[in-house]
């Protein structure tokens, strides 16, 4: 296994299990949010909390799953599969994520998130 991989896997159990963000060990000083149609994110580790504060907002049981990861170079690109309470409501949210890393942390990620769960498919042979 790679350390990107590993640390997008720990930052996964975190949400999971309610635990401490550790922002400076995750990402880089100059970290930067690419999102299609959102207002610029603040560079920096205040851009990777504000980040991390909307997934922050859901209610327990919060289920952050990673269904595919590909790693190529400097980066990796993952599948996501998020479930939680929002509002006393299910919440469900899938989400496609590439990130760049610099010595071991997040230096850029561009993903795209929607309401609702990705398809089940079916493998034929």
């Amino acid at each position: 296994m790679s350390q990107q991989k590993d640390l997008l896997r720990e930052m996964a159990a975190a949400h999971n299990s309610g635990g401490p963000d550790r922002i400076s060990e995750w990402f880089t000083e100059d970290f930067r949010l690419h999102e299609p149609g959102a207002p610029p994110s603040p560079v920096g580790y205040e851009g990777a909390s504000q980040m991390r504060a909307r997934v922050r907002i859901l209610t327990p049981p919060i289920r952050l799953k990673i269904l595919d990861m590909i790693e190529e170079g400097d980066r990796v690109a993952v599948r996501w599969q998020l479930k939680a309470m929002y509002g006393g409501e299910p919440f469900e949210q899938s989400i496609m994520a590439i990130y760049r890393f610099e010595n071991g942390r997040i230096a850029e990620d561009w993903g795209i998130a929607t309401r609702a769960p990705w398809p089940r498919c079916t493998r034929s042979s």
